[in-house]
């Protein structure tokens, strides 16, 4: 087997309208209609599939690359008001050096977002 790439990943939410609002309006990402009937965000090659919980019990975690410098990363999710739960740090991931800065949605899902070096 021969696989390369993550399709989708599924995001748990208790409100719909909330995280699309949140996930549009911070990542500037597209809401689609997935053919399962949910809502999803669309990332050209994968997409976010949010799936609807009465109380989101366990969170989910990913990271996303963003191709902004984390100046202007870090200020804008200031300007939407989203909580920093970790200050940008440069690390080493597997393939390369990147800076990440991590915050949570409104569902307390945790994503990181790396400026890669």
């Amino acid at each position: 087997m021969n696989i390369r790439e993550i399709e989708y990943i599924t995001i748990p939410v208790s409100n719909l309208e909330v995280s699309l609002r949140f996930y549009h309006e911070v990542f500037d990402l597209r809401i689609v209609d997935l053919p399962n009937g949910d809502k999803g965000a669309d990332l050209r090659k994968q997409f976010l599939d949010f799936h609807v919980e009465d109380k989101v019990e366990h969170p989910t975690s990913f990271g996303l690359i963003a191709h902004d410098s984390m100046k202007d990363i870090k200020a804008h999710l200031i300007n939407y008001f989203v909580d920093i739960v970790s200050e940008p740090t440069e690390k080493t991931e597997v393939r390369r050096n990147v800076n990440s800065i991590t915050i949570l949605d409104p569902d307390k899902n945790r994503i990181e977002v790396n400026e890669f070096r």
